[in-house]
């Protein structure tokens, strides 16, 4: 499989919210040992672009970047914690609370990659057997996180498919519009009617 590569868009949050998801990670490893995605940087992951040769992903990339362009950097909150029932796993995450806001910005952002709907998170634990689970959740389930924060770029990280590193690195970084307000543009679009929104927003940033 040589000359492809795998991709990951995801967004970043600022460093302060990456250090206390690391911390939680760091006591979770304390009682329950080591777990998937341990080391993993916090993010909100959006896409996978699995076994991609880099001539198909640079010649597009400056499409993107004028999409990107259209949204304002993105404001979220943190709400405490909450975990996705895998049966046999279970995923435990810092929520995000969803706003009609937020909700309209997540759209925006997906029709320019033609990815389906999500619930946007930030992963702590990934994929931990159900007796770690039954050790971890107690804690979380009563651990207050009310934070705000806000993210001004998209990132895309890249790993050969083939190799012996598979450690994602950071390939590209692109900006939202930082002379747009999130709050201002998502008010005004929310008040357009649906019909407008939907043609006038409806892009697609696709490698297929």
């Amino acid at each position: 499989m040589q000359g492809y590569h795998d991709y990951l868009i995801i967004l970043s949050p600022p460093e302060y919210i990456s250090d206390e998801v690391k911390k939680l990670k760091d006591k979770s490893e304390k009682i329950i040992g080591n777990f998937d995605g341990q080391t993993a940087k916090a993010n909100i992951s959006i896409q996978q672009w699995p076994r991609k040769r880099p001539v198909w992903v640079e010649p597009l990339l400056p499409k993107l970047e004028r999409d990107l362009q259209t949204l304002p950097p993105l404001v979220l909150d943190i709400n405490g914690f909450d975990f996705f029932d895998q049966q046999e796993f279970q995923t435990i995450y810092a929520k995000l609370t969803s706003t009609a806001a937020t909700k309209l910005w997540f759209k925006l952002l997906r029709r320019f990659f033609n990815a389906p709907p999500f619930e946007p998170h930030i992963i702590i634990t990934r994929n931990i057997p159900h007796d770690n689970f039954m050790q971890l959740w107690p804690l979380f389930k009563t651990r207050q996180w009310n934070e705000l924060f806000s993210i001004d770029k998209l990132t895309i990280l890249r790993r050969e498919t083939i190799g012996y590193d598979k450690t994602f690195k950071p390939y590209k970084e692109i900006f939202f519009n930082k002379k747009l307000d999130f709050f201002d543009f998502t008010n005004v679009k929310l008040k357009q009617p649906a019909m407008m929104l939907s043609k006038k927003d409806d892009r697609q940033f696709s490698l297929f």
